[in-house]
C-alpha cells in the first residue's frame, strides 16, 4: 500500500511500527536537558520510572523510541528502563542559533498500545571561535577624508549562542583609525574611525588587525586583516615631451599615415595619471577634417586628402589631459609642413568662339580657344597641348599655355555632323600626368544635296470604283541636307502619254506627297497611265528630282454574267425536247455565258435548279451542258421547268439566270443526235443465243475502254508535275501561302461541285522586286501589301554649343608680351586701370572697328575697355577677400581680343589689400572650465581671432582687461595667438564664475579691433562627507507585504556641489546577504522598498546597513543603521504528516484497525496554531484523537476490493485564526484481496465450428474465464470434464492447455463419420481454497470438398465405351443422351455442373449446364463426320472443385428406322438444269456484275479520297523540286486543265483544315513519282 502525503522542509516525517492492537489516548508529557557533545551512552533519565512502567514489562511489551530523523540520537535500556545518548548530537547542527534547541521523542509500547512524547533541551557549550567571513577586507579611502568620519566593517560570527557568542572587537594598535563598538540585542557590530588625515605620499597603504572575542570561560577570538588603501587625489597636470613639435609629410598620404607621436605623462597615479590626447576644437576646423589624434597613445594621423596647393603647412594645437575629477590638462603645438608632389594633372578650358561651323568653311578659320592651367609649379607645372586623334582641326600656340582650335581640312557635314575632338595635355613632371578634354564641333549644313525618291519608279495598284478623294499612294523623297534646306515641296509633271489630262484624274499634296484621285477609274476604260512627280527643297538655290509613277487600275467585279445565243435570259421561254427513251448522261443543252470582267472576277459557274421533288438533270459547273442523271420512269413529268444560274467568283459574286423548259416526247423522229443515223437492223435474228453473245462483248468492251481512259487520264496528270519550275504565290483562307515556279499561264476549270476557290495564278515577273502582294481570302477579299526600299537614311540633329566669345573671321596669329597693372580694391566703378590702347601700340580710331574688346572667363566682368579713348576702366566692385581670400598676393588674369588680324593680350592685374575688415572671433562668448584646485602658472589656450585681411592690415596683437587671476600670454609665429595664465589660486566659494574681456588688435592704420568674453568657471573639489539626518532608523512592517512595498526613506546631504554633491545611496553587501534578497533601496531617492518574501516565521526583524555616497572623484561615504520589526500575520497553513502503519488493510479486516497515524502542524501561534481535524469526503475510514495535534486513522466500515480497490482519503486540517485557513491531504488506503471470487466465463455455452480433416494438433477455440480477484487468486486453471453422450471417448479426440484454455484435436475428423459432440470446460482458482466454474462446448464438424462426383448408370466413367445414335435429319434441339452424376459432399461442395467438350471445329451439341441432356444445335451438313466423339465433365462447386468425365460416341445414322423423326419423310427433288441458255445468262450476269462492281469501287474510292479530306480535314503536302511548299483550306476537288504550251505544272489544290488530325502527306519529287506519309489517327473513326 502507497500513501500520498504533503510534505514540508522544516518538519520531520513521523515513522511508527506496526501496531496489532488498537491504540488509546496517551496524557502527559516528560521534559530532559542534556548537553551538546556528551559521549554516546550518557544517561539522560530512567524513562521507565519517570513514566511508571515497570521495568519487566518494556521487552515483552515492545516498548521502543521512535524518531522521525535519519539519525537515532537516543535509545533506551530495555533491561534498566534508562534513556540514554545513542549518537553524538550538535546543537548548532540541530537548532543553528535559534536560543532554545528541543528534541522531540516519541515512545510506544504495545499491549495495550500508548503512544509518549518526550522532549529533550541540549544546552549549548562554548565550542566554536567567532569567525569572520573574509580572513582580509579592503577599504578605500582618499587621502583627503576628513578625520571623525566612520567605515563599517565586517562582523564576525559565532555558531554559539548566549553568552557564548560574539561579545566585543579589538584593534591592533596604529596612528590613524580607532573602533567604535556598537551592542543591541544579541548582536554586536564595530565601525573603523579616522582619527588623523591620511597621506598617501606617506602611507600608501596601511594595514590593520581586527580580533572578535567571545563571552565564553574560556573565552575565544578570531582576527580579520584590515588593508587601507589611501586614495590619490588630482593634484598634477599632464606634461608634454616638448612644447612645440616640427614634422615634415609628403602631400597625398594615405588615410591612417602615421604624422607624429605627442609622449605626455602625470605625475598622480590611477584614473589621475592616465592619459587622454585630443585636438583643440576651437579655431581649427580645417585640421579636424584631415588629422585625428588617437587618445591612448597620442599618435596623430591623416583623416583626409593632404593637398600641397591647399594647405602648405598646418598648426596642429594637441591637448593632454587626466582622468582625474575635475581633469586636468597641458597643450602643444605641431607644426606640419607640407612637402609639394607632381599630384595635379593639367586642366584645359574650352571657349568655343563659333556656334557650329559650316560645312564649306575655309582652312584656318578659327574654331574655339584653349587654355590649359596645371596648380603644380616649375617643372610640374609646364604643359604641353596636342589633338589625339584625326580630325580636320589643329592646334595653334598663341602664348605660354593658350591655343586657338582652327580648321585644318575640307568638311562635309552628310559625311560626318559632328566631330569629337580630343585634346590631350601632359605635364612634365615625373611622373608625367596627363588630362584629356573632348571638344564636340558641330557642322551647319549648307544646301549642297538635292531631294532623292527611293526608286526611280513606282508601281500603284488601283481599284476600279474607288471614291473620288482616296490617297491612291504616298510618295516620298529624303534630302540628306537639314532644316530648311531639307524641307521638300511635291509637284505633277505634265507627261503627253496619257490620254486624259491628268490634272482631271489625281492630285498631290505639296507638302505630305500624297497622290489623291479626282475621279472613280473603270477597269474596262483605262488600264494603266503615267506621269511625274517633282520633289524641290527649300535651300537656296533650291534642288530638285524627279519619280515616275505608274498607276495600274485593278479589276472589280462590277459586270453580270450575259447568256449568249441561242439562249437569252430570264423572262423569255427557252424549250428543249429529249426522248422518253433517254440514257443517263442524255445530252439536253448547252448554256453558254460571258463576263465583261476579267481574271478570276470573269471565272463563271454554272448551277441547275429543278422543281422540288425533281432529280432529273445535272449541269457542268464549268462546262454549262445539261444531261440526263438517270432514265426517265412513268411517274415524272412531261414537262420540266429548269432554271440555271450563271455566277462569276467575284467579290460580292454576281449572276444571271436563264429558263429552259424540258420537254419528254415519245417519239425520236424530229431530235437530231449522234445516234440518229445509225442503221437499225430489222429483227431478222431471233435466235436467242446470239443476242446475247453481242451483249456479252458490247458490256466487254465499254468496260475495257472506261479502264485504260482512266489510265490514260491519271498518268497525264502525274507527268505534269515535274517538268517545270515556275513560280506561283498563293495565300490561303487560314493565313498560309505557297509558291512554285513556273511561268505558264493556267486555265483552271472547276469540277461540278465547285463553288468558289482559294488559287490565285500569277503572270511571269509578278510581283515585282518590291510591288505588292495581292492575297485573296476566304471571304473572296484581297489585301494589297505594298514593299519597302531595303535601305533608310538616317537624319541627325546637330547639337547647339553655348557661345562665349565673338565670332573671329580673320585667321589670328601668336601673341607677345604681358601687361601688369595694379589697383586697390573696392574702387568706385568707372575708376582708370590705364591706357590699354596705349600700353598695346594700338590706334584708338581701330579699336571699335576692329571689334577690340575684353574676355573674361568669370561671369562677373570687373573691368571693360572705352573704344574711344582706349582707357581700362573697373566696370564692377572688387572684393580682394572675396577673390583670394587670404592670398598673400591677388592677381586676376584678362584677355583682349582685337580683330582683322585676329591677336589675343595677357593682361595681369594685381588687387592691393585695404583695411577693410575688423578681427571677429567666431563666438562672442566663450567658457572654460578651471579647478579650484588649479595651481598658479597653468595656461588655457583661448579662441583665436580672424581677420579677412591679409599681410599687416591683419591681427596684430590680444589684450585682456585687468582682473586678480589671469594674465596673458601672446604668442606670435605665422599666427598670433593668445593663452591665459594663471596667477593666483582659485577660491569657488568666493568667486565661482570669473568674467574677462579678450581683445584682438588688427596692424592697420587707423588700427581695427574685436572683442570676445570670456567666462571662467570655477569648478568644485570633493571635501565634504554625505551626513545622514540620523544615524539610527527604526520602523515596523507587517509580513507578507506586496514586492515594491515602501518601508522607510533615509536621507543625507552633502555640502559640496554637482556631482560631488549628488548623493547615491546603496544597502552595505557585507554579512547582510539575507537582507539583500528581501530589500533593496533607490539609489538617488534614498526610498527603501520590499524585494523578496518577508515571513515573520523566518526572520521576526531586520538591521539594515545603508551607505550613502557622493559621486566625487575619489567618492566620500557614510553608513546609517535601520532596523526594522516584522508584524506576524495568521499566514501559515496547517500542515498535516501522515505515517502508515500497514502496507495494505485487507477486504475483510475488522473496524476500528488502524491503517495510519496523522500530526498537524501550524507554525502560527496562539490562536492561530489551535488545528482541528477531519475527514473531508465519504470513506469507511475515520481519525480518532490520540493528544493535542496526533490522531489515528481506523477502519469504520466494511471494505469490498472488488467495488474498491483503493480508497482516497481527503483529511482536512484548519486553524483558528482570522481569517482562517485550511489544508488538505490526500492519503491512498490500498485494499488487499481475499479469495471471495470464482472464475467466469463470459458465456455458458460455446459453440465450436471445425473443418474436416483438419490436422492432428490444431486449436479448435481457447477458453477463457475471468476471476476478479486478483494475484494468486486470480490464476485460473482449465481442465475438461466428460459428458457420457459422445459416441467416442473425449480423451481420444480432444485435450485442453490448462494454463491458456487452448482446446487441441487428437485425431482428423470426419464430417460423413461424425457431425458434432459435446463437452465441458471446468476453470479452477488457485484461491484457498480453491473456487471453480463450467463451460459447455458444442463442436461442429463442418463437410469439406473431399468427393468427387460419381457417374450413375447407364452411363460409366471415363475409360469404358458408351455410344449413342442420332439420325441425319436431327433439328436442332434434338434430344441425345442424359448423363446423371451424384456427389458424396453436402450443400455447396454437392452442387453440380455438366460441361460438354466436342473435336476441334465441330459445333453441333450443347449440354444443359444443370439437367446434363445433351441435344443438337442445329441440323446436320454434308460436311459433319458420321462419329462424334464427346466428353461430359461433371464438376461440383466446391473450392477446390472436384470433377469426373465419361465418354460418348454419337453416331449419326442414314436409315431412320429404328429413329424417329420430323423430317424423315421430306421429298428430294432431282437437278433438271442443262440448257446453253442458263449458261450464257450466267456469263452476261457475270460480266455485267464485274463491270458494276468495278465502276462503282472506282466511283467509291474517288468520293471516298475527296469525301474523307472534307470530313476529316485530312490535308495534301506538296514538296516541290526547289525545296518550296503548300496547302489550302479548300473542300473542294479541282479539275486543272492546262493550256496548249503547258508542259507541267506544280500546282496543287488542297482540303480544308491542315494541318491533319490524320491525313495523308504527298510529296511529289521531281523523278515523276511521289511518296505518301500517313499520318497517326488522333481519334477512332467510327
Amino acid at each position: 500500500m502507497f500513501f500520498s502525503r504533503k510534505t514540508s522542509p522544516f518538519r520531520i516525517y513521523l515513522v511508527f511500527v506496526l501496531l496489532n492492537y488498537c491504540w488509546e489516548a496517551v496524557s502527559g508529557q516528560l521534559s530532559y536537558s542534556v548537553s551538546e557533545e556528551v559521549n554516546p551512552g550518557t544517561s539522560v533519565g530512567n524513562i521507565a520510572k519517570d513514566l511508571n512502567l515497570n521495568v519487566q514489562d518494556l521487552e515483552s511489551r515492545m516498548f521502543q523510541i521512535v524518531s522521525g530523523s535519519k539519525r537515532k540520537y537516543f535509545d533506551v535500556n530495555l533491561k534498566t528502563g534508562v534513556l540514554y545518548v545513542n549518537e553524538r548530537i550538535d546543537r548548532e547542527e540541530l537548532c543553528a542559533r535559534a536560543t532554545t534547541c528541543t528534541v522531540s521523542v516519541e515512545a510506544v509500547i504495545n499491549d495495550p498500545l500508548k503512544l509518549y512524547r518526550l522532549e529533550v533541551t541540549i544546552t549549548d557549550i562554548n565550542d566554536h571561535a567567532p569567525a569572520f567571513s573574509e580572513q582580509m577586507q579592503s577599504l578605500d579611502i582618499a587621502e583627503n577624508t576628513l578625520p571623525g568620519v566612520k567605515f563599517g566593517l565586517i562582523e564576525a560570527s559565532d555558531l554559539d549562542v548566549g553568552k557564548n557568542g560574539v561579545s566585543t572587537y579589538k584593534l591592533s594598535t596604529n596612528d590613524y583609525f580607532s573602533l567604535e563598538i556598537h551592542k543591541g540585542g544579541e548582536t554586536v557590530s564595530a565601525d573603523l574611525v579616522l582619527q588623523k588625515s591620511l597621506d598617501r605620499e606617506h602611507d600608501s597603504v596601511i594595514k590593520l588587525t581586527l580580533t572578535a572575542v567571545d563571552g565564553g570561560n574560556p573565552s575565544k577570538s578570531g582576527t580579520s586583516q584590515i588593508i587601507i588603501n589611501v586614495l590619490d587625489i588630482n593634484d598634477n597636470h599632464p606634461v608634454f615631451s616638448k612644447s612645440l613639435y616640427k614634422i615634415q609629410l609628403s602631400e597625398n598620404l594615405p588615410k591612417g599615415s602615421t604624422v607624429i607621436i605627442l609622449n605626455a605623462t602625470d605625475a598622480d597615479e590611477g584614473l589621475n595619471s592616465e592619459i587622454e590626447y585630443s585636438l583643440r576644437q576651437k579655431g581649427q576646423d580645417r585640421v579636424l577634417d584631415l588629422f585625428q589624434i588617437d587618445s591612448k597613445t597620442g599618435e596623430i594621423l591623416v583623416k583626409g586628402k593632404i593637398d600641397y596647393e591647399e594647405n602648405p603647412a598646418f598648426e596642429i594645437h594637441a591637448q593632454a589631459s587626466d582622468r582625474g575629477t575635475p581633469p586636468m590638462s597641458a597643450r602643444c603645438k605641431v607644426l606640419v609642413e607640407v612637402v609639394d608632389l607632381n599630384d595635379n594633372a593639367p586642366e584645359i578650358t574650352v571657349t568655343s568662339l563659333l556656334d557650329t561651323v559650316k560645312e564649306d568653311a575655309e582652312v584656318g578659320t578659327a574654331i574655339a580657344l584653349v587654355s590649359v592651367l596645371d596648380k603644380d609649379g616649375g617643372k610640374n607645372g609646364e604643359v604641353k597641348a596636342v589633338i589625339s586623334n584625326e580630325t580636320p582641326f589643329k592646334l595653334d600656340t598663341n602664348y605660354k599655355n593658350y591655343y586657338s582650335l582652327v580648321v585644318s581640312g575640307l568638311l562635309d557635314r552628310e559625311i560626318k555632323a559632328q566631330y569629337n575632338v580630343t585634346i590631350v595635355a601632359t605635364d612634365e613632371g615625373t611622373p608625367p600626368l596627363s588630362s584629356t578634354s573632348i571638344v564636340t564641333v558641330h557642322v551647319s549644313d549648307v544646301n549642297d544635296n538635292p531631294p532623292r525618291f527611293s526608286e526611280p519608279l513606282v508601281n500603284v495598284y488601283v481599284k476600279e470604283n474607288s471614291p473620288v478623294g482616296s490617297v491612291i499612294k504616298t510618295v516620298t523623297a529624303v534630302d540628306a541636307d537639314t532644316n530648311q534646306n531639307s524641307q521638300v515641296i511635291y509637284s505633277f509633271l505634265q507627261s503627253n502619254s496619257n490620254s486624259l489630262q491628268l490634272s482631271t484624274m489625281v492630285n498631290i499634296n505639296s507638302e505630305t506627297g500624297d497622290i489623291i484621285s479626282l475621279q472613280s477609274f473603270n477597269f474596262e476604260d483605262l488600264k494603266t497611265f503615267q506621269f511625274k512627280v517633282q520633289a524641290t527643297d527649300s535651300g537656296v538655290p533650291p534642288l530638285s528630282s524627279n519619280v515616275t509613277v505608274n498607276v495600274f487600275i485593278l479589276d472589280e467585279n462590277d459586270n453580270n454574267p450575259a447568256i449568249l445565243a441561242p439562249y437569252s435570259e430570264h423572262g423569255s421561254v427557252n424549250s428543249e425536247s429529249i426522248p422518253y427513251s433517254a440514257e443517263a448522261g442524255y445530252f439536253v443543252a448547252k448554256i453558254r455565258a460571258v463576263d465583261a470582267d476579267s481574271g478570276y472576277n470573269a471565272l463563271l459557274s454554272y448551277h441547275l435548279s429543278e422543281p422540288k421533288g425533281n432529280n432529273l438533270f445535272r449541269i457542268g459547273t464549268s462546262s454549262g451542258e445539261i444531261r440526263t442523271k438517270r432514265r426517265m420512269s412513268d411517274n415524272d413529268l412531261k414537262t420540266h421547268p429548269l432554271v440555271v444560274l450563271v455566277s462569276d467568283n467575284g467579290e460580292p459574286s454576281l449572276s444571271a439566270t436563264v429558263s429552259i423548259d424540258v420537254v419528254v416526247v415519245e417519239s425520236t423522229a424530229d431530235i437530231q443526235t449522234q445516234f440518229r443515223h445509225v442503221p437499225v437492223k430489222e429483227e431478222s435474228f431471233s435466235d436467242l443465243n446470239l443476242y446475247l453473245l453481242i451483249a456479252i462483248v458490247s458490256v466487254s468492251v465499254i468496260f475495257l475502254l472506261s479502264l485504260i481512259s482512266l489510265i490514260a487520264v491519271k498518268c497525264h496528270r502525274t507527268d505534269s508535275f515535274s517538268r517545270y519550275s515556275a513560280p506561283m504565290i498563293t495565300t490561303h483562307p487560314d493565313g498560309s501561302w505557297s509558291y512554285s515556279k513556273a511561268t505558264q499561264q493556267y486555265d483552271v476549270c472547276f469540277s461540278s461541285d465547285t463553288m468558289k476557290s482559294d488559287m490565285v495564278v500569277f503572270p511571269a515577273q509578278f510581283p515585282p522586286v518590291d510591288g505588292e502582294l495581292i492575297s485573296i481570302n476566304g471571304g473572296d477579299t484581297f489585301t494589297r501589301t505594298q514593299t519597302l526600299p531595303s535601305k533608310e537614311k538616317v537624319r541627325r540633329n546637330p547639337v547647339v554649343a553655348y557661345v562665349l566669345f565673338v565670332l573671329l573671321d580673320c585667321y589670328w596669329e601668336a601673341v607677345s608680351g604681358q601687361l601688369s597693372y595694379s589697383i586697390s580694391e573696392e574702387l568706385n566703378t568707372g575708376t582708370s586701370v590705364g591706357n590699354i590702347a596705349k600700353d598695346l601700340n594700338l590706334s584708338v580710331n581701330d579699336l571699335e572697328s576692329r571689334m577690340f574688346q575684353i574676355v573674361t572667363g568669370s561671369k562677373r566682368k570687373f573691368f571693360e575697355v572705352n573704344l574711344k579713348t582706349g582707357i581700362l576702366f573697373v566696370n564692377d566692385r572688387i572684393d580682394r577677400e572675396e577673390l583670394c581670400a587670404k592670398a598673400t598676393k591677388c592677381t586676376m588674369s584678362v584677355e583682349a581680343v582685337i580683330n582683322s588680324p585676329l591677336k589675343l593680350y595677357r593682361l595681369e592685374i594685381n588687387i592691393l589689400d585695404v583695411n577693410d575688415n575688423y578681427p571677429s572671433f567666431s563666438t562672442n562668448s566663450q567658457s572654460i572650465e578651471i579647478p579650484e584646485s588649479t595651481l598658479p602658472g597653468a595656461t588655457f589656450l583661448v579662441l583665436s581671432a580672424y581677420d579677412a585681411d591679409a599681410g599687416k592690415n591683419g591681427i596684430s596683437t590680444y589684450k585682456l582687461n585687468p582682473n586678480d587671476h589671469f594674465s596673458l600670454a601672446v604668442n606670435k609665429g605665422d599666427s598670433v595667438s593668445a593663452e591665459l595664465v594663471l596667477q593666483k589660486p582659485l577660491d569657488r566659494e568666493k568667486q565661482p564664475v570669473i568674467k574677462l574681456t579678450l581683445t584682438a588688435v588688427d596692424g592697420g592704420t587707423p588700427p581695427k579691433s574685436g572683442t570676445s568674453e570670456i567666462i571662467i568657471n570655477v569648478l568644485d573639489t570633493n571635501d565634504n562627507i554625505p551626513v545622514f539626518t540620523k544615524p539610527l532608523y527604526k520602523t515596523s512592517i507587517t509580513e507578507n507585504v506586496p514586492l515594491g512595498a515602501s518601508v522607510i526613506t533615509v536621507t543625507a546631504s552633502d555640502g559640496d556641489d554637482g556631482t560631488n554633491g549628488e548623493i547615491s545611496y546603496s544597502l552595505s553587501s557585507k554579512d547582510q546577504d539575507h537582507v539583500l534578497e528581501i530589500f533593496k533601496i533607490d539609489e538617488h531617492t534614498g526610498l527603501l522598498t520590499v524585494k523578496g518574501k518577508i515571513d515573520f516565521e523566518e526572520h521576526p526583524a531586520f538591521e539594515i546597513r545603508v551607505k550613502a555616497s557622493d559621486k566625487g572623484s575619489p567618492p566620500m561615504a557614510v553608513q546609517c543603521k535601520v532596523l526594522i520589526e516584522v508584524v506576524d500575520l495568521n499566514d501559515n497553513a496547517p500542515e498535516i504528516f501522515v505515517t502508515s502503519l500497514i502496507n495494505t488493510v485487507k477486504e475483510d479486516e475488522k473496524i476500528g484497525t488502524a491503517v495510519a497515524l496523522v500530526s498537524v502542524l501550524d507554525r502560527d501561534g496562539g490562536k492561530n496554531g489551535v488545528v482541528h481535524c477531519d475527514i473531508k469526503n465519504d470513506s469507511p475510514f475515520k481519525l480518532e484523537t490520540n493528544y493535542k495535534n496526533y490522531y489515528s486513522l481506523v477502519v469504520n466500515g466494511q471494505l469490498d476490493r472488488e467495488s474498491a480497490s483503493h480508497y482516497n482519503v481527503t483529511i482536512t486540517a484548519t486553524d483558528d485564526g482570522i481569517p482562517a485557513l485550511t489544508s488538505s491531504s490526500d492519503l491512498t488506503v490500498y485494499i488487499s484481496d481475499v479469495n471471495d471470487n470464482s472464475p467466469h466465463f463470459s458465456d455458458t455455452l460455446v459453440n465450436v465450428y471445425l473443418k474436416e480433416n483438419t490436422p492432428v494438433g490444431s486449436v479448435l477455440k481457447r477458453v477463457s474465464a475471468v476471476d476478479a480477484d486478483t494475484d494468486q487468486n486470480a490464476m485460473v486453471s482449465y481442465s475438461i470434464v466428460e459428458i457420457k453422450s459422445n459416441s467416442l471417448p473425449l480423451s481420444t479426440m480432444v485435450n485442453i492447455n490448462s494454463e491458456t484454455g487452448d482446446i487441441i484435436s487428437l485425431h482428423s475428423f470426419n464430417y460423413e463419420d461424425m457431425k458434432t459432440f459435446q463437452f465441458k470446460v471446468q476453470a479452477t482458482d488457485s484461491g484457498v481454497p480453491p473456487l471453480s466454474s463450467n463451460v459447455t462446448v458444442n463442436v461442429f464438424i463442418l463437410d469439406e470438398n473431399d468427393n468427387n462426383p460419381a457417374i450413375l448408370a447407364p452411363y460409366s466413367e471415363h475409360g469404358s465405351v458408351n455410344s449413342e445414335s442420332i439420325p441425319y435429319s436431327a433439328e436442332a434441339g434434338y434430344f441425345v443422351a442424359k448423363i446423371r452424376a451424384v456427389d458424396a459432399d453436402s450443400g455447396y461442395n454437392a452442387l453440380l455442373s455438366y460441361h460438354l467438350s466436342e473435336p476441334k471445329g465441330n459445333n453441333l451439341f450443347r449440354i444443359g449446364t444443370s439437367s446434363g441432356e445433351i441435344r443438337t444445335k442445329r441440323r446436320m451438313s454434308d460436311n459433319d463426320l458420321k462419329t462424334h466423339p464427346l466428353v461430359v465433365l461433371v464438376s461440383d462447386n466446391g473450392e477446390p472443385s472436384l470433377s469426373a468425365t465419361v465418354s460418348i460416341d454419337v453416331v449419326v445414322v442414314e436409315s431412320t428406322a429404328d429413329i424417329q423423326t420430323q423430317f424423315r419423310h421430306v421429298p428430294v427433288k432431282e437437278d433438271s438444269f442443262s440448257d446453253l441458255n442458263l449458261y450464257l445468262l450466267i456469263a452476261i450476269v457475270s460480266v455485267s456484275v464485274i463491270f458494276l462492281l468495278s465502276l462503282i469501287s472506282l466511283i467509291a474510292v474517288k468520293c471516298h479520297r475527296t469525301d474523307s479530306f472534307s470530313r476529316y480535314s485530312a490535308p495534301m503536302i506538296t514538296t516541290h523540286p526547289d525545296g518550296s511548299w503548300s496547302y489550302s483550306k479548300a473542300t473542294q476537288q479541282y479539275d486543272v486543265c492546262f493550256s496548249s504550251d503547258t508542259m507541267k505544272s506544280d500546282m496543287v489544290v488542297f482540303p480544308a483544315q491542315f494541318p491533319p488530325v490524320d491525313g495523308e502527306l504527298i510529296s511529289i519529287n521531281g523523278g515523276d513519282t511521289f511518296t505518301r506519309t500517313q499520318t497517326l489517327p488522333s481519334k477512332e473513326k467510327d
